[in-house]
Order: structure tokens, then sequence, then C-alpha cells
């Protein structure tokens, strides 16, 4: 039974999109200050979540940034797709499938005042 309860729970959260979270067992963003207003933000994404989603993330964590250091805007430089893809193989099914986990990460450049 406790075993049924374990698979069950792993499935449930494995079976999710990824939530606007720090970086976690689902995916999320990171990011780092590089250098005067200049910030580095990546969003990596599991299976079930859209590429528009994971770009919705990354602008948000990009803003959230610039507000929290006390800019206003900001501009995004070197954007790219982070994205990976694969083929997941079912040994004892006999059948495969593919999926894609959405990614993007860029330079973000905070504008305004401080």
């Amino acid at each position: 039974m406790r075993t049924v309860l374990v698979l069950m729970i792993v499935a449930l959260l494995t079976g999710c999109a990824t939530p606007y979270q720090h970086m976690g067992f689902l995916g999320g963003y990171e990011d780092a200050h590089i250098k005067d207003n200049i910030y580095y933000v990546s969003v990596s994404t599991n299976g079930w979540t859209s590429q528009l989603t994971a770009v919705q993330y990354f602008n948000r964590r990009a803003k959230e940034v610039c507000v929290e250091n006390g800019f206003q805007d900001y501009r995004v430089y070197n954007e790219r797709d982070t994205s990976t893809a694969g083929i997941q193989y079912e040994r004892n099914l006999g059948v495969g499938s593919t999926y894609n986990k959405p990614g993007i990460a860029g330079y973000v450049e905070c504008l305004g005042p401080k």
C-alpha cells in the first residue's frame, strides 16, 4: 500500500507543468548578478510546460529582478532558446516517445532610475 501511495505521488508530481518558482524538482528560474545593472536570467521547465509559458516566466523574472534592485524596466540581450529534446524508450512496453523541455536564458539590463 505504501509503495502504491509513493508511486501515485511521484506520478502526480511528474505529470504537472512547471510552476513559477525558484529552480526546483520540476524546473523553474535562476538568476545571477553579473555587474552593475546586468543580470543573467535562466528558465528551465519540464515537458508538460509550453514554450510560451517558459518565455512568460523569463520575462516575469527579468522584471522582478530589476524592480527588486530599484529599477523600473528591463531590456534583454543575447536571449537564447535552451530547450532540450529527447526520446524516452519504455523497454517493458516496447514503445518510445519524444519529449521537449522548454527553456530560455539571456542577459537582462535593468533600466530606469535606481
